[in-house]
């Protein structure tokens, strides 16, 4: 009888983790009570439950005889695939109390600053703390929101205490950052008895969302910078004695300093994976579902390849509000767009472009083009008609 997986999730994130799952051999049911998740279509059973629900997910896993879990792409889905993983004994993950440090923004600068490991200096607020005499700009970050969401970069006591009655509505706990002015990379690994035996830097690029990353590549950091973050991490993860798999850092260089941002043990979003796979030709899914699983990974299928690939991994939005038509793509651009998943349908409307992502586009060039990077939300952009106002 064929294994079974449960993920808890199931939007377009996932579906790297599906088919991963699938080409292993198991049968895979996911979960996520949105109708728009596009995970869903691809998995052999999809479930329309919270994946919060952690009762009905315990009988879930009674009644459809689950084997292992497996994490979606986001924060609540990992605590929660690991308190169940944990309580029941079944795949391969940190403690609970591992991963809630972890995936605590503050607990974990906390446990870095504590240790030696490169981060941005911080301290935790509360309502009782002296504001005053901050050097800023400064930044406001509640603790347990992911994919730039709540962050704000402040440059005055004015803008600071508004920031932070906005966070508050969004998060009981915040705290306040020193301001890291440098260049922003994702650093992807996988860990093997607390050593790094893969890994993949990739510069991550801002559109008009200064917090919502758009696109990255592949990219090359100073052989100094590369061994300070290889250190602290392989520091960290034996201080916490993390469990072989895959961990994604967001880091922020600055005077050959690499600076920690931010960290996690579920896959990057937004087929960021398939970055990876496709500019190093490895099979870093299959090694991830391996990993959460059974805990062992074939070292072979993060072979890299000779000659690195220049993939453009690029998440098309607007920079309007208004009604989606077509994507346009520059004639010299077009044969260069290896794979391209839309989001969202045509005719559909845009009403909060700043956080909107219309289609993800993989770009293969030759070689690294700074005028194609430069350049590359005008060379290939959403067309959006305006709404007309009901007065006209």
């Amino acid at each position: 009888m064929m294994k079974k997986i449960l993920i808890l999730g199931g939007s377009h994130r996932d579906i790297s983790l599906i088919k991963a799952s699938q080409e292993l051999g198991y049968v895979v049911i996911t979960l996520g009570n949105i109708s728009t998740y596009l995970g869903h279509k691809y998995s052999d059973k999809a479930l329309m439950i919270n994946f919060n629900d952690l009762d009905t997910i315990r009988q879930i896993i009674k009644d459809e005889k689950i084997d292992y879990l497996i994490p979606g792409s986001g924060e609540e889905s990992y605590i929660n695939t690991v308190k169940l993983a944990n309580e029941l004994n079944i795949g391969n993950f940190d403690s609970l109390e591992v991963a809630k440090l972890v995936h605590n923004k503050w607990k974990f600068k906390e446990f870095c600053l504590a240790h030696n490991i490169s981060t941005p200096y911080g301290f935790y607020y509360d309502e009782n703390i002296s504001l005053e005499n901050l050097e800023f700009p400064v930044v406001v970050k509640p603790t347990n929101l992911s994919g730039g969401r709540g962050i704000e970069i402040v440059d005055n006591q004015q803008e600071l205490e508004i920031s932070i009655k906005k966070s508050s509505k969004v998060s009981n706990e915040i705290f306040l950052e020193e301001f890291i002015d440098g260049e922003l990379i994702a650093y992807s690994i996988i860990i093997q008895n607390q050593k790094i035996i893969y890994d993949f830097i990739a510069k991550d690029e801002t559109y008009l969302n200064p917090y919502l990353i758009t696109t990255a590549y592949p990219y090359e950091i100073s052989h100094k910078v590369h061994k300070k973050l290889k250190n602290d991490i392989e520091k960290l993860s034996t201080l916490l004695k993390l469990v072989d798999g895959m961990f994604h850092l967001q880091v922020i260089i600055r005077d050959d300093t690499p600076y920690i941002i931010d960290v996690t043990r579920r896959i990057p979003g937004d087929f960021f994976p398939d970055l990876m796979e496709l500019s190093d030709e490895v099979d870093y899914n299959i090694a991830v579902i391996q990993a959460y699983t059974t805990g062992i990974i074939d070292n072979n299928l993060l072979k890299k390849s000779e000659k690195q690939n220049f993939i453009i991994r690029h998440c098309v939005m607007p920079k309007q509000n208004g009604i989606y038509s077509n994507i346009f793509i520059t004639d010299a651009l077009k044969e260069n767009v290896i794979c391209k998943f839309n989001l969202i349908e045509q005719n559909s409307i845009i009403d909060n472009y700043l956080t909107t992502q219309i289609s993800i586009l993989f770009i293969k060039l030759n070689k690294k083009d700074d005028k194609i990077l430069k350049n590359l939300n005008a060379l290939i952009y959403p067309v959006i008609k305006v709404k007309e106002s009901n007065g006209n």
